[in-house]
This record gives structure tokens, C-alpha cells and sequence, in this order.
């Protein structure tokens, strides 16, 4: 069940060429999805009533919002480059199709920590997301107190600040699978 869904969605956002032409039909999709899951949780708490564990419920909850905020993050990426923003070509280039591979990376190796029950292996992906979020924080800092000089500042600011939100996104996602409930979401407080 968690396994189906984050595969479905992930692989939907690590380049799927329906994301890029219908985004908005997919955005829809991965909402439905994500209301199925809800549905699903409900109805097997209901059923299992006498087992039931609610914290864990709670965590599969957080996690699928987390895992459909990321689609409407990289939704907004395609609105940016809709505005006529391309980050196509420029010296910059290598730099953006690298973030976008360590993203993609993230993605799939969220996928595989709901796969397995390795501990170690989240807390892997939380230090290279944590670790990625500081990057992208400098590169937003250095856009705003206009320490770079680019050709999109506006653009390339919410750019970085969208990727900031997806790897925020997965790296909570996986705080659902260790983390106690009243923790998720909050590694630095």
C-alpha cells in the first residue's frame, strides 16, 4: 500500500514525459491519489479498529501530504519556465541538471527507505537532504542581498526556492518513517 503509492508518485515526478506535457491533469492525479490514500488509511483503521495504531497512521498521513506537496512544487518549476525563464542554456547549466539529478536521487531513495526497514539508511537521506537544503539556503541568500549576478534573479530565486521546498518535502516524508509522531517534520527544533 505505502510502497504502491510512493512509486507511483515518484516515479511520476522524476521525469515523466505526461508530468511535462499535462502537469495540470497530473496534478490532479496525484491529488486523487493522494485522497485515495487518505480513504484508504481511514477505511483500514475502521476495519482494524482493535489494532489500530494510531501514531503510525498519523505518520503515513504527514507522509503522503508530504509526498503531494512535492508535485505541486514541481509544478511550479514549469510555471517559472512558462514565464520565458529558461535555464536551458548558460553557464549554470551543468549546476541545474546536477540539483535536478540529486533531487530525482532523493526521490528514489525515499522510495527505497519505505522499502526497507534500515534506519540508517533515513537517516542517510535526511543528512544529504539536510545538507542540500544549506546549499540551495546560500544560493537564495547570495540572490537576495544581490551578491550574483545573473539573468533571472527573480526566476532563479524562486527556482532554488522550490527545490529547497521539495528536498524539505522529502526529507519530512522520511521523518515519518522513524521518528515519533509528535517529531515529524521538526529535525531542528
Amino acid at each position: 500500500f505505502k510502497q504502491k503509492t510512493a512509486y507511483e508518485i515518484a516515479s511520476c515526478l522524476v521525469g515523466s514525459e505526461m508530468c511535462i506535457r499535462d502537469r495540470y491533469n497530473t496534478d490532479k492525479a496525484i491529488n486523487e491519489l493522494h485522497r485515495e490514500v487518505r480513504r484508504e488509511m481511514i477505511i483500514h483503521s475502521a476495519v482494524n479498529s482493535r489494532n489500530l495504531d494510531i501514531p503510525l497512521l498519523l505518520s503515513y498521513m504527514t507522509m503522503s501530504k508530504d509526498i503531494e506537496r512535492i508535485g505541486d512544487y514541481c509544478k511550479n518549476l514549469f510555471e517559472i519556465a512558462e514565464t520565458g525563464n529558461s535555464f536551458a542554456k548558460g553557464d549554470d547549466l551543468d549546476a541545474y541538471m546536477e540539483l535536478k539529478n540529486d533531487i530525482g536521487k532523493l526521490i528514489v531513495y525515499l522510495q527505497s527507505c519505505l522499502n526497507l526497514d534500515d534506519e540508517s539508511k533515513v537517516q542517510d537521506l535526511i543528512t544529504l537532504g539536510s545538507s542540500l537544503n544549506n546549499d540551495l539556503d546560500e544560493k537564495i541568500t547570495a540572490l537576495l542581498e544581490d551578491k550574483e549576478k545573473i539573468q533571472y534573479p527573480v526566476a532563479t530565486t524562486l527556482f532554488y526556492r522550490y527545490l529547497k521546498r521539495i528536498v524539505s518535502h522529502i526529507v519530512n516524508a522520511a521523518t515519518a518513517i522513524i521518528m515519533p509522531t509528535d517529531q515529524i517534520d521538526y529535525l531542528d527544533e
